[in-house]
């Protein structure tokens, strides 16, 4: 079963070309009138919004939803925004509904089918997250690691590329999403130590990539 129905609503949709996971932070500039109104009607009725990949080619479009925690602007004439959002819960999209001024679509919850967690898979996870992080120089993030993360946290923690984020976005299984971040941890460690950070005086942050 893809999907269950403890989400089956109509919630306005907000197309990027980017992917947004779960436990994610992002920040956006809304300019266009119509994403304005998107956003002062979940602020006026204390709602989420979905985020899809607007250059999804694929047959299943899976999505997730954003709580707005902070916002700026609105207050002038051009009333343009300045938000923080927080990517909360998967969704797969049903349908269309375009009767708004922004479009909208009917979805239900994307879930997990296969609930097991490998802990020996979790916990290697884990380490190389803290490796990579020690290599990179990003002693603020290491406070943040309270082992053992999931591996949406782990990957809210790091700079993915989009393929990968869409791989972890459609994953039903969190033992298989551990897997590939691992594979990516382990890439990135690589690449790393053979970029040697301090021969060149500053790490690299480029992407990580699947």
């Amino acid at each position: 079963m893809y999907f269950d129905s403890s989400m089956n609503d109509k919630i306005p949709i907000f197309p990027l070309p980017l992917v947004l996971l779960p436990g994610e932070k992002l920040p956006l500039h809304i300019f266009e009138e119509k994403y304005k109104k998107l956003v002062e009607h979940c602020l006026k009725n204390n709602k989420k919004f979905g985020i899809i990949n607007s250059k999804n080619n694929d047959s299943l479009i899976i999505g997730c939803t954003a709580s707005i925690d902070q916002v700026v602007g609105g207050e002038n004439e051009s009333r343009e925004y300045d938000i923080l959002v927080s990517g909360t819960e998967r969704f797969i999209v049903k349908s269309y509904n375009t009767s708004e001024d922004y479009k909208q679509a009917y979805v239900k919850t994307w879930n997990d089918i296969d609930d097991t967690i490998d802990e020996t898979l979790l916990q290697e996870a884990n380490v190389f997250l803290y490796e990579v992080l020690l290599k990179l120089g990003a002693s603020s993030k290491i406070p943040q690691i309270n082992m053992p993360k999931s591996s949406f946290e782990i990957a809210s923690m790091l700079d993915i590329d989009k393929r990968a984020k869409k791989i972890l976005l459609k994953s039903q299984s969190e033992n298989d999403r551990l897997i590939v971040l691992k594979r990516i941890l382990k890439k990135a460690i690589i690449k790393i130590d053979y970029e040697d950070p301090a021969r060149s005086g500053s790490p690299s942050y480029a992407q990580f990539e699947a």
